[in-house]
């Protein structure tokens, strides 16, 4: 009998089985570890897949364009190593897999952590293929090398669409159309029953835009590094044509490393045009202000205008809301005081493009010496806009009189 008649289809594995019997040969595996299994350790557990795990974390975050207190649906999360990672991120993670078993044993690890016990992680098991969440849920869906195990991939490809806001991205990080196929997965459907199914991303980009994805796009980039002397390196630099041998190198290493690798984002609708200032991306303003000196006081007024690409939101909303904060630097632009003041800058939210008319008075400080008051603007528990590279307006008061509380509120 030749080799390729024992090859195992996949698709017979899916038919075999129903739902239920799927989930519960998953649910008899994970009981049987316990926290300190090598599967708790991800993406740690092993040097070589360490390396390969982040490359492809790295590669969802840039794609994803997280931000803190996106709603993330982590879709076939296994032990939540993932849902841990995002959760970090200031993320609110849904955490959802087949096997309660696996979601348990992930609670129990997250449990007996410092930090993650703190992380926002909720964990809900499937008892269908139907994803139990309304219509619009979440900011951001993950799936990191578990479409390939599911029984209806396309089913679920419409399953993210539809528990996705407007301006949503899935991201999913699957293995190639020739999975099922590698040695590996042969051995795992023939002893444990696992589905090893191939991932074709031509199929999946066509029914994502039948259910309401519209874009669709694969991230390309180096899993492995090339490694090169220092004259290799200066040449790859300065040869625009990428014709060096490091570049050369690089290229096949890239080929080569997908041949067996799917990155791929699915859009629903514009994600842009719903970024806001909880995404620190994006972070631009230009200040056109006047500056008035008082009796124990400095007054800014004019106009500030949102440069960048993203939403501001409101003072006084939440987190991301965007306010005028000012610090207190002494000599040679040292700072004394970081948070000095804060000062609302708009009731409601200021779209790309807009200005927005401010007057406001900060009391000096009652200290003598050369200082200066520096004018930001900041969204709360994400970023000084300085940080992107932002205006900002500094304001000399060394020779302003004092006697006002140091407090600057």
């Amino acid at each position: 009998m030749s080799n390729e008649s024992k090859m195992i289809d996949y698709r017979e594995l899916v038919s075999r089985y129903s739902f239920a019997e799927h989930a519960e040969r998953a649910n008899r595996y994970f009981a049987s570890l316990d926290t300190d299994a090598v599967i708790t350790k991800k993406p740690f557990a092993d040097p070589e897949e360490a390396a390969e795990l982040c490359a492809g974390i790295g590669a969802l975050l840039r794609g994803l364009r997280i931000f803190p207190g996106a709603r993330v649906l982590d879709f076939g999360a296994g032990t939540c190593w993932l849902s841990r990672i995002f959760a970090m991120l200031g993320c609110e993670v849904t955490a959802t897999d087949v096997s309660a078993q696996a979601l348990e044993l992930g609670r129990r690890v997250n449990d007996g952590d410092l930090i993650a016990s703190r992380l926002s992680i909720d964990y809900v098991p499937l008892s269908e293929s139907k994803l139990p969440f309304a219509d619009g849920t979440f900011d951001r869906v993950i799936c990191f090398d578990a479409l390939h195990h599911v029984p209806d991939q396309l089913g679920a490809i419409a399953e993210f669409a539809r528990v996705l806001k407007d301006g949503g991205i899935a991201a999913l990080h699957e293995p190639g159309p020739e999975h099922s196929r590698h040695p590996q997965s042969q051995y795992e459907m023939r002893n444990h029953g696992v589905i090893e199914g191939d991932i074709r991303v031509e199929a999946l980009f066509s029914k994502a835009r039948a259910h309401g994805f519209s874009g669709a796009k694969l991230a390309v980039f180096s899993v492995a590094p090339v490694f090169s002397d220092l004259d290799g390196f200066n040449d790859f630099l300065a040869d625009s044509s990428l014709s060096s041998p490091v570049a050369c190198a690089l290229g096949q290493t890239v080929r080569d490393s997908f041949l067996a690798r799917r990155v791929f984002f699915l859009e629903k609708g514009d994600s842009s045009a719903h970024m806001d200032s909880r995404s620190r991306a994006g972070l631009h303003t230009a200040f056109n202000f006047k500056v008035e000196h008082l009796t124990g006081a400095v007054r800014v007024f004019g106009q500030v205008r949102n440069t960048g690409p993203v939403t501001w939101l409101p003072s006084g909303s939440g987190l991301g809301e965007v306010n005028l904060g000012v610090h207190l630097n002494g000599p040679d632009g040292r700072v004394i005081q970081f948070d000095y003041a804060r000062r609302p800058v708009s009731s409601h939210i200021v779209r790309p493009g807009e200005a927005v008319m401010m007057d406001v008075s900060v009391p000096y400080p009652g200290i003598a010496g050369e200082c200066s008051l520096v004018f930001d603007l900041v969204a709360e528990g994400v970023s000084w806009f300085e940080l992107n590279g932002g205006d900002t307006v500094t304001v000399d008061i060394s020779k302003q009189p004092r006697g006002c509380p140091a407090s600057g509120e």
